[in-house]
């Protein structure tokens, strides 16, 4: 066996250990988020935010046409807070949603977390913006606990229930932007920077819309 190839099999096994010792001890997911966290960072995941705002009032005719049907509010779904208290969407009427689903097993949601988390904090004290993250492991304990470890300030739910309209969670994370009028603004399935003065000036605007037009 010539020396490469008894150094390429040390690495490959030392790898092989280290994976191990990752996998067995829960710290695989975390090592895998910091690997994202990095890629995040590179600016080259953004939501495509290109178009996106409040739709335009359309003038009223001159013979009236007939109500249409409601749409259901996609927000209408189950959920509790910290506390376990069930939150209704009626809650969150009037105000820009960011609603992001997301678990504690899952290495994107926690790579992404971090600038969602400064996202929140810049809007914090504004009421004209909701930010729901919903967490959707079996175990709420879970998700709470990384959560206050980490030392996140944005608030968290547990889903309840099944979801409603347009929403889905087939694959995590999943984040959408939501109108005032539960209309859905943005859709994006996958980790995403919203660390951005991009997106924050999105947010921006779309709440200075929804507050021109109550």
């Amino acid at each position: 066996m010539s020396p490469g190839t008894k150094k390429d099999l040390a690495f490959y096994g030392i790898a092989g250990v280290v994976a191990l010792l990752l996998y067995v001890t829960g710290l695989h997911t975390q090592a895998i988020a910091y690997v994202q966290q990095g890629i995040l960072a590179t600016g080259l995941i953004r939501p495509d935010t290109d178009g996106v705002g409040l739709s335009d009032v359309a003038p009223e005719p001159a013979v009236p046409a007939p109500p249409a049907a409601a749409s259901p509010n996609p927000l209408n779904f189950p959920m509790v807070d910290v506390n376990g208290q069930p939150v209704v969407a009626g809650s969150l009427s009037g105000k820009v949603v960011f609603l992001n689903f997301w678990a504690e097993w899952c290495p994107p949601c926690l790579a992404e977390m971090p600038g969602i988390d400064k996202l929140y904090r810049d809007f914090a004290d504004d009421d004209r913006v909701a930010f729901v993250l919903v967490n959707v492991d079996q175990d709420f304990a879970k998700g709470k606990a990384l959560v206050e470890r980490r030392g996140y300030r944005f608030p968290i739910y547990h889903l309840a229930g099944p979801l409603s309209g347009p929403l889905d969670v087939s694959s995590l994370p999943s984040t959408y932007l939501v109108a005032p009028s539960g209309e859905v603004l943005l859709a994006h399935h996958g980790m995403a920077d919203y660390d951005t003065q991009e997106f924050r000036e999105l947010l921006q605007k779309l709440a200075d819309e929804a507050a021109g037009a109550r």
